[in-house]
């Protein structure tokens, strides 16, 4: 090499950077594909303890894992093609963006839902709303591995399920989506964004709460695709095998800061992993917790590889809040609330008088020991 001469000009870096990283991956799948095999291979979740030392650096670090690390429970029969190796294009049609999937692509072989090749090679957004970039910067990311979504109340985080579970009612033509939610609220709101955003046929989705009759669940689960349900209804019919668990593709966990110790999402994701079964878990919150180790087990209970968290200062999100003005309005208690409140403390009077004893509490008013 003649010294002086510019070799940048020569060599295309951006070309040899791509084949790279083209490799490294068909690397990393050969050894993902081989791990799946065994049946003594468990994916590891993310850690969130080796990536976060305090809640404040929460949007500062990078919780991505990368593609060789990920955890995936669609591994089994997705696959990296060679074939789309140019960058995401769309087209818009019915109100809907179209992507197309260079990242991924579903292999049909030993899936028991089914997928559709032709629709697995792209990903749809819906143009009828505003488009907000982390919005469609979460749900692509969600679309492709176990994600936990923290967004503040009013930022979105239905619409990113909207997206999630409509390709995948897309992808797999045969496959259940279930959106778990503990409140009617929450499970209205659901609903109203994947008929009216996203237009998910409405003779596909059900609505189930305890009160309906567990045989007529039982039929639904053989009739219907996507279902709004309570977590511990879940539960229930996946204990009685009335759920088709092997033909669930996709599972939308709201408030999922509740899955903690035995509590129904946590019992849910247990079973199906034991089942074993092949889905996408997104988690969605607004209050992730405010200790590493309450976020870690949040995480490692819903089997999540990627957190994607913004909050209110974040320079793509702050634009959308707005200043909120709050006003404390003191309620008087009435009588049959105050005479509650009395029998209460009569009853833990003697209780506080033995901790003070023991040197507990140091203080033998009741009142400010219970605030009732």
């Amino acid at each position: 090499m003649a010294p002086g001469s510019n070799t940048d000009d020569e060599f295309d870096w951006e070309a040899a950077v791509a084949e790279i990283d083209n490799a490294c991956n068909r690397a990393a799948l050969a050894t993902t594909s081989l791990n799946a095999n065994d049946s003594n291979y468990v994916q590891k979740p993310l850690d969130w303890r080796s990536k976060q030392k305090n809640m404040s650096d929460i949007g500062k670090l990078p919780l991505r894992l990368t593609k060789v690390v990920r955890q995936s429970t669609l591994d089994k029969f997705v696959e990296v093609t060679e074939k789309y190796t140019e960058g995401p294009q769309s087209s818009h049609s019915n109100g809907m963006s179209k992507c197309d999937n260079n990242e991924e692509l579903y292999n049909v072989e030993d899936v028991n839902s089914g997928i559709d090749p032709v629709a697995a090679k792209t990903w749809i957004y819906p143009v009828n709303v505003p488009l907000r970039d982390y919005q469609f910067s979460i749900a692509k990311t969600a679309l492709f591995s176990n994600t936990l979504v923290s967004l503040p109340t009013g930022l979105g985080k239905t619409l990113i399920a909207a997206v999630v579970m409509y390709n995948y009612f897309r992808w797999f033509p045969a496959g259940k989506i279930v959106f778990a939610a503990p409140s009617r609220p929450l499970v209205i709101q659901q609903i109203e964004a994947c008929h009216n955003i996203v237009g998910i046929p409405q003779e596909w989705t059900i609505d189930m709460t305890g009160q309906m009759n567990p045989a007529q669940r039982s039929r639904f689960w053989q009739t219907k695709r996507v279902f709004f349900v309570t977590p511990q209804v879940l539960e229930k019919d996946i204990q009685s095998s009335s759920c088709l668990v092997k033909q669930l593709v996709c599972l939308v966990v709201d408030e999922a800061h509740r899955a903690m110790g035995n509590y129904s999402y946590c019992v849910v994701v247990r079973e199906l992993m034991e089942a074993p079964v092949q889905l996408r878990i997104l988690a969605l919150t607004a209050t992730p917790g405010s200790k590493q180790t309450t976020i870690q087990t949040v995480i490692d209970n819903l089997h999540i590889s990627t957190m994607e968290y913004r909050n209110e200062s974040d320079p793509d999100v702050s634009r959308y809040t707005h200043n909120r003005n709050i006003e404390l309005i003191p309620v008087k208690l009435n009588k049959e609330s105050v005479n509650i409140s009395s029998l209460l403390l009569e009853v833990t009077k003697p209780i506080v008088q033995k901790l003070c004893s023991l040197g507990v509490f140091y203080n033998r008013d009741v009142t400010k020991v219970c605030l009732i």
